[in-house]
């Protein structure tokens, strides 16, 4: 497998702030405000994190609820698994066509992603999707599918356009 083709990522750059900053709440206010979010058509988006994630520096698992527009950053910390929580979230908010059941068919993903997610299958590390205006883009205005490995470093595919084929692999791997 070339690994020599992932591109390391900038993190840290770019006005990015990380850890971000985040206001704890319970998951039954998370999800208030995420439908909250939804019901009034404003932006926002979630993040499952894993214990060390960069974008909260935690040692707790977590979904953070970034309330786009209203410039805020939310987030449940638990010591237990949270993606089947954090799931029905993530197609509230990014869509269903994102969030693709197990049974669907997948598109090709790029080729670098497709590399990010072999090394994810083997523990590896794990994915973030960044969309243009999310707080942890190190690369803002720009779509990026971001990867920390435990070996290599955070790594990263950026595209000006949304890589619906990157995004439904990555939230495959990560809601498995």
């Amino acid at each position: 497998m070339p690994v020599a083709e992932l591109v390391p990522a900038p993190f840290g750059v770019y006005g990015m702030r990380r850890p971000l900053s985040i206001t704890e709440l319970g998951y039954d206010e998370l999800v208030k405000k995420a439908r909250a979010i939804a019901a009034a058509g404003t932006r926002g988006h979630v993040h499952t994190t894993l214990p060390g994630c960069l974008i909260t520096g935690s040692p707790r698992r977590a979904i953070v609820l970034e309330a786009t527009d209203e410039g805020a950053v939310f987030g449940f910390f638990d010591d237990q698994p949270i993606e089947d929580r954090a799931k029905p979230l993530a197609i509230l908010l990014h869509g269903a066509d994102s969030v693709p059941d197990d049974h669907d068919e997948l598109q090709p993903a790029c080729a670098a992603v497709n590399r990010m997610a072999d090394r994810m299958r083997m523990g590896k590390g794990h994915f973030h999707i960044l969309n243009p205006v999310c707080l942890a883009n190190p690369n803002p205005g720009r779509w990026t599918i971001l990867f920390e490995d435990a070996e290599l470093g955070v790594l990263e595919s950026v595209s000006d356009e949304r890589p619906l084929a990157d995004i439904r692999l990555v939230e495959r791997l990560i809601y498995a």
